[in-house]
């Protein structure tokens, strides 16, 4: 009797010790997906609302002074832009709507199991969604900053300093908010594992 008092004690312990690690790591699961939802938020909007129009020199004969033309450089100029846009509105969206995930990974342990499954695969679509999204748009910013001379591609900021920098913070907040998701497909990642342990 004494023995199987002090085994509902273990067990009473052991329930509780996991229940409090459940709401510690639904606590960091909600933190980090406010952090995405932030980061993206800004980032889409930062980038949506680029445009910077300045007059640019363009010399025709050499010997001859340079005509002064008013050029406009905006957001959807650029097609990878548009996709980085896109992307971070999504992210966004659905970071706002994940918010109920954590509710959603209760009940039953097959089900816990299941809805816990597909939040990860959805997170990890997120991550892949905004990781070529920022690759895309480093890539067209690098080209724009330096140029390339083996395609003739000519460098613009430095006639459109604003545009640039602009992007380059937009990029900045979109690599931040999928560091986030990329922490939170690891957090959910480990969580999956330690439901499976305790079937």
């Amino acid at each position: 009797m004494e023995l199987s008092n002090g085994a509902d004690i273990t067990g009473f312990h052991e329930e509780k010790y996991r229940s409090d690690k459940m709401v510690k790591c639904r606590s960091y699961e909600m933190v980090l997906r406010m952090m995405g939802l932030v980061f993206t938020l800004v980032a889409a909007i930062v980038a949506g609302t680029n445009k910077d129009t300045e007059s640019v020199p363009i010399s025709l004969v050499d010997g001859l002074p340079p005509l002064h033309l008013t050029l406009t450089a905006k957001w959807n100029n650029m097609s990878s832009t548009v996709y980085f846009v896109v992307v971070n509105a999504v992210a966004c969206a659905y970071a706002a709507s994940s918010m109920a995930f954590p509710a959603l990974t209760g009940g039953s342990r097959g089900k816990k199991w299941t809805s816990s499954v597909l939040v990860v695969a959805l997170d990890l679509t997120m991550v892949a969604l905004l990781f070529s999204a920022n690759g895309a748009s480093a890539a067209v910013g690098l080209i724009a900053l330096n140029g390339n001379p083996h395609t003739q591609w000519h460098k613009v900021c430095y006639a459109f300093k604003r545009y640039c920098i602009q992007g380059g913070a937009a990029l900045a907040m979109s690599m931040l908010g999928s560091f986030f998701f990329f922490c939170l497909v690891l957090l959910l990642a480990l969580n999956l594992y330690r439901t499976t342990l305790n079937y």
